[in-house]
């Protein structure tokens, strides 16, 4: 039947003709004196998905020379950017990768997160300062506007075309939510020229500058933080649900947040991660121990985002953190509304 190989690396267009660049988790590869037009090549690629034997390949891509794609999977073996099947080298399926990643999340979340003072304070959601739950939204409405930092870096997502496209159907998706948490900001006499002048937590800016960093430079890592991101295994808000239960949140305030979470539950959001990871034929695992390494990183900064929200805002009695208000000192004075 003849060797089998998986591979998840594309050719991206290169301004050398004499050069194809075989992009892979974000790096590129230089590959010298390839015949032939990158896209008729990646077409080569998405065959080797461990179960089209060489042959069957070659057949189905006769403008290609047969010479040529033995020699190009053979080097991307040695350089192990490619592992033949049943060959023992050290890899696991993108299926078996999240999987692994999410038992750690689920470790770590329990472990940190969900005993911070900000979760542990929603179980008696009678008692949480109001401004608390503004301050939430006011966060989450900063992270939204800034979510085409960390999204659009991953929308030419070139190692698989599934993924790719499950990728920019969620970006249309999410496209404009963040409006609809400023419809509850509103409820609060907060105008959209206020709103532009405040600058989020500190904290609320590690956390998108990190996803920004991990989309440009390690797609795969990020794709494993959208589950959690989008309430991975969740059907009903807990933050909206201590809002309501509180008995101190205006309805109106409550009703654009809740339409948020609704959108994202209906359209299963929180199962972005397995969807994108189900496109994935092949993980390594040094690609698996980095990602490992950067969940705990992850869920720390996540941690940190809910603890800060719940240290200001608990014991803030203003609301927006405006530029207008640093001091030459840089402290920050909150506007009062």
């Amino acid at each position: 039947m003849g060797d089998m190989y998986v591979t998840y690396g594309r050719f991206s267009k290169s301004d050398d003709a004499a050069v194809k660049l075989y992009v892979v988790s974000g790096a590129e590869h230089e590959i010298q004196n390839l015949e032939g037009d990158y896209l008729e090549w990646n077409k080569v690629l998405s065959m080797f998905d461990g179960r089209h034997p060489i042959s069957a390949v070659c057949e189905k891509n006769k403008q290609l020379s047969p010479n040529d794609i033995h020699e190009l999977i053979k080097a991307l073996e040695d350089s192990k950017l490619a592992f033949k099947v049943n060959s023992g080298a050290d890899f696991l399926s993108g299926d078996e990768a999240i999987l692994e990643i999410e038992d750690l999340q689920a470790q770590l979340l329990h472990d940190y997160l969900y005993k911070n003072k900000f979760w542990l304070a929603m179980q008696q959601p009678e008692t949480v300062p109001e401004n608390v739950y503004y301050g939430m939204a006011i966060e989450n409405y900063h992270f939204l506007f800034r979510e085409s930092w960390f999204d659009s870096p991953v929308l030419n997502f070139v190692a698989s075309t599934k993924a790719r496209l499950i990728m920019n159907e969620f970006y249309s998706e999410e496209y404009g939510h963040d409006e609809l948490i400023f419809r509850a900001l509103q409820t609060l006499g907060i105008t959209r020229e206020n709103i532009k002048e405040a600058i989020p937590l500190p904290e609320t800016l590690a956390l998108c500058n990190a996803l920004a960093y991990w989309a440009a430079n390690d797609p795969l890592f990020f794709f494993t933080t959208m589950g959690i991101l989008e309430g991975k295994d969740i059907e009903v808000d807990s933050f909206i649900l201590a809002m309501q239960n509180s008995k101190k949140i205006n309805a109106s305030f409550i009703k654009p947040i809740l339409d948020h979470a609704n959108i994202n539950i209906g359209a299963e959001h929180g199962v972005l991660t397995r969807e994108l990871f189900r496109e994935i034929p092949v993980v390594t695992h040094e690609q698996l121990k980095q990602m490992r390494a950067n969940t705990h990183i992850f869920v720390e900064l996540y941690d940190n985002f809910h603890s800060a929200v719940w240290e200001h805002y608990s014991t803030s009695s203003d609301l927006l953190r405006t530029l207008s208000g640093i001091t030459l000192e840089g402290t920050v004075n909150a506007s009062q509304y």
